[in-house]
């Protein structure tokens, strides 16, 4: 996890220096221990990361056995005892859509073109929200990446993005109105947590893989209009050095980001490269498409048992990790959540090691 800042004039900025408990500054590649209190004397860092995800399909329809892939969910989590507030909360990703596809960004020395630059690029578009956002402690932040609504209701397998509390990339305004991607969310949630789109690439809908995808988690500084920065031509960026519609992209300065997660498909490690800097996620995920896999983040054990108020409350014996990969916890971070325990997971800023594959969608 990088860092979360409140973007802020010079002079609002100095107000809310002291007026803030919860500042929001960069993260170490080490998490401390979390304690139950936050105190004038040490006021916790807020930290947002992500948490979860579950784009890969594998579900038939109720009514005509048909593969159904639009149920796709992204949770964030607030990683700390503190608030976090942020304006302007943005996720992009970058290219090519696969890590085992033909990927042009590399120099003839085998190194990645920007990894060394000061920015990311962003393909096809960015989704952000331009309110107020604030996610408590230990708490998630549901977005439905396509469709708010009931999935099980039409497919078998598939998870629930109805709920009053979550959010949806939903922008009929946008370029993306693919109705099968992006029909009206459910009734209960309200505009103010309709994500909108920035977007500078084709196509009628958000390109991502469904195999091995990568999200980058970042926010725009205050006096940055997302939608105005990503149609600057200035801040153009070509996948592949290819100046084409298709390769167009959106450099992202790496300042802004606060939290980034690489994924190779599982039967194909070999033959993939890595997108996201080493900077930003040193490693990565193992992910699987149409099976009903989420990629989810691996508990810290020892920063989880020391908070005093989770005593009695974990689960332990986790059973759900497949594909080989692991979480030495063995703590079911789900299940003591629905017991009331508050869960610290690792961030290393290293997806190898910070998580693992889950057999199903945390929160059904």
């Amino acid at each position: 996890m990088k860092k979360l800042n409140y973007y802020l004039g010079a002079a609002a900025s100095l107000m809310l220096a002291v007026a803030l408990t919860a500042g929001m500054t960069s993260c170490s590649n080490v998490d401390s221990p979390v304690g139950d209190i936050n105190t004038p004397e040490q006021p916790e860092e807020a930290k947002l990361i992500i948490k979860e995800f579950n784009v890969g399909g594998g579900y038939k329809t109720i009514a005509d056995n048909k593969n159904y892939s639009w149920c796709k969910g992204l949770v964030l989590y607030n990683n700390s005892g503190a608030q976090a507030k942020v304006k302007n909360l943005a996720i992009g990703t970058i290219p090519p859509g696969n890590a085992h596809a033909n990927n042009g960004n590399y120099t003839e020395d085998g190194k990645l073109n920007y990894e060394d630059a000061d920015f990311v690029p962003m393909i096809y578009g960015i989704w952000y929200l331009p309110t107020e956002l604030t996610v408590q402690p230990y708490s998630d932040l549901v977005i439905a990446v396509n469709g708010a609504i009931d999935h099980s209701t039409v497919a078998t397998g598939a998870f629930d993005l109805s709920k009053p509390e979550y959010h949806a990339m939903y922008d009929p305004t946008s370029p993306y109105v693919n109705a099968n991607a992006y029909p009206e969310p459910a009734a209960g949630i309200a505009a103010e947590h309709y994500w909108k789109a920035a977007v500078f690439g084709l196509g009628n809908a958000w390109a991502i893989s469904v195999m091995c995808p990568n999200f980058i988690l970042f926010q725009f500084p205050e006096d940055v209009d997302p939608a105005a920065y990503c149609a600057d031509a200035a801040n153009a960026w070509y996948d592949g050095g290819k100046e084409t519609a298709a390769n167009y992209c959106v450099k992202i300065p790496k300042a802004w980001v606060i939290d980034g997660v690489e994924t190779y498909r599982t039967t194909m490690v070999d033959d993939s490269k890595k997108r996201v800097p080493a900077s930003i996620d040193a490693g990565y995920g193992l992910y699987n498409s149409n099976k009903g896999y989420s990629l989810y983040r691996n508990v810290d054990k020892a920063a989880t048992e020391a908070i005093a108020a989770n005593a009695g409350k974990l689960v332990y014996g986790y059973d759900q990790v497949v594909e080989g990969t692991e979480d030495a916890s063995g703590i079911d971070a789900a299940a003591s959540i629905k017991n009331g325990a508050k869960i610290v997971y690792q961030d290393t800023d290293n997806s190898s090691n910070d998580f693992h594959t889950r057999a199903d969608w945390s929160l059904k």
